[in-house]
């Protein structure tokens, strides 16, 4: 998994089913609104306490935890969970999955796992933006950075 993208899910408790109009190109940007942490959000950029379906670029599966197991997965495959709410840590990043209630990270092989009940050494990441779009996600191992 070389490349990822991030698509910003909606929170579970901030579903909306109301219309919104596309506002006009000339629209003023406010840059009070982008103080507000809870404000609805159309990035993709990494976040802390936002909720995001983490995706390959190159083969626009989805990281999905299926049976316990982190996998890439095409999205909508079966009963699996491929909601991932970013969270920070001493400055790292975590991602803790909705439904499981654990922690993305990796195990001793070097495989992705998602099994820790905290944010520790094995759980943090740092997400790097790539020049043609998208971001690298990267996890912490000993004192590298390893691609995911």
């Amino acid at each position: 998994m070389a490349a990822m993208g991030l698509d910003n899910a909606a929170p579970f408790s901030e579903t909306d089913s109301s219309t919104a109009n596309t506002p006009p190109s000339s629209v003023a940007y406010d840059p009070l609104d982008a103080r507000d942490d809870f404000a609805p959000s159309n990035s993709s950029v990494p976040w802390p306490n936002r909720t995001f379906i983490i995706r390959s670029l190159s083969s626009s599966h989805v990281l999905t935890l299926l049976d316990g197991k982190v996998l890439l997965a095409p999205p909508g495959s079966g009963h699996a969970s491929i909601h991932w709410t970013c969270v920070e840590t001493k400055g790292w990043l975590g991602f803790h999955n909705y439904s499981s209630g654990k922690f993305l990270g990796y195990g001793i092989g070097g495989d992705l796992r998602c099994a820790a009940g905290r944010q520790g050494d094995w759980e943090n990441f740092c997400v790097r933006l790539r020049p043609d779009g998208g971001y690298v996600l990267l996890v912490t191992h000993w004192d590298r950075l390893w691609h995911v």
